[in-house]
């Protein structure tokens, strides 16, 4: 069980991806030779990408393949390469747990007006749901992303990213 919480962020952006792209193919097959067009694909096939990113931002930092800028940890070296990204990701944390505010506040915004989608009519809450979601995930992930670079304690002193995050 715990292995599959562990995967669990990797498996959904993987859903949600095979899903747009079944959704977006069946809609070109339906358009291009059977002649005709599903009103909701496409808009289902871009809720579903939305998902799939907020998702997979979370999977992202998990895995440490966010785009990030070296500068600080490359311009003056080893020892400070730990406190700079200590500061980053801080720095993101926060802006993830201002994301999930935000995001919340919209979807009670949603629930209270009952928006719903043109064409499929899902309560539009349910789209927007993602950003929160996505961001609280991604919240967790960096700290314990950072958990394990505090922890790091290897007595050598090198800006090479790789060696630091091993």
């Amino acid at each position: 069980m715990k292995k599959l919480l562990d995967r669990a962020d990797e498996l959904l952006s993987c859903f949600f991806l095979l899903g747009m792209c079944t959704i977006i193919a069946v809609q070109v097959f339906t358009r291009y030779v059977l002649g005709f067009s599903l009103d909701w694909s496409e808009e289902l096939g871009r809720y579903l990408f939305i998902w799939s990113v907020y998702i997979g931002c979370s999977f992202a930092m998990k895995a440490d393949r966010h785009l990030e800028i070296t500068f600080v940890r490359h311009f003056w070296g080893g020892r400070f390469a730990r406190p700079a990204t200590l500061i980053a990701y801080s720095l993101s944390v926060i802006f993830n747990i201002v994301c999930v505010w935000f995001g919340v506040k919209m979807i009670l915004f949603l629930m209270k007006t009952g928006q719903n989608s043109a064409a499929m009519e899902v309560k539009m809450y349910w789209v927007y749901l993602a950003i929160p979601l996505g961001m609280g995930m991604m919240a967790f992930r960096t700290v314990e992303r950072m958990i394990t670079i505090y922890k790091q304690n290897d007595g050598t002193d090198t800006d090479d990213a790789s060696k630091l995050f091993s």
